[in-house]
């Protein structure tokens, strides 16, 4: 089943963390948005969350809270998946998505 974002704020969710996979040259893909059976009250339900899935969730949930998103990883219901969240009561700062010194190293020469 297709996953369809219904809100500004989860595309930009996914399209930061398209920028990271980019950077990073990780996969992320997209596994849930507003689409499937979430929690009463879930931010999924306003189109403020998502849920990504990644080659390197532990660093997509690294980038995406020194964003200044709300990340839900490594706890009870959030193993499989990285849910991304926007906090409506709290703007976000404008920040870099990947911390200084955390950028992809180069590619070497000849290797493509």
């Amino acid at each position: 089943m297709p996953v369809h974002l219904t809100s500004r704020d989860a595309l930009r969710i996914f399209d930061l963390a398209d920028i990271w996979a980019a950077r990073t040259g990780n996969d992320v893909r997209l596994a849930s948005a507003n689409d499937h059976v979430h929690s009463r009250g879930s931010t999924h339900y306003s189109g403020l969350a998502v849920d990504l899935h990644s080659s390197d969730s532990d660093d997509l949930a690294r980038a995406m809270r020194h964003a200044g998103y709300r990340v839900l990883w490594k706890v009870p219901g959030h193993y499989a998946h990285v849910h991304v969240e926007l906090d409506g009561a709290t703007p976000i700062e404008s920040r870099p998505l990947v911390p200084a010194g955390r950028a992809r190293a180069p590619a070497k020469a000849g290797r493509e």
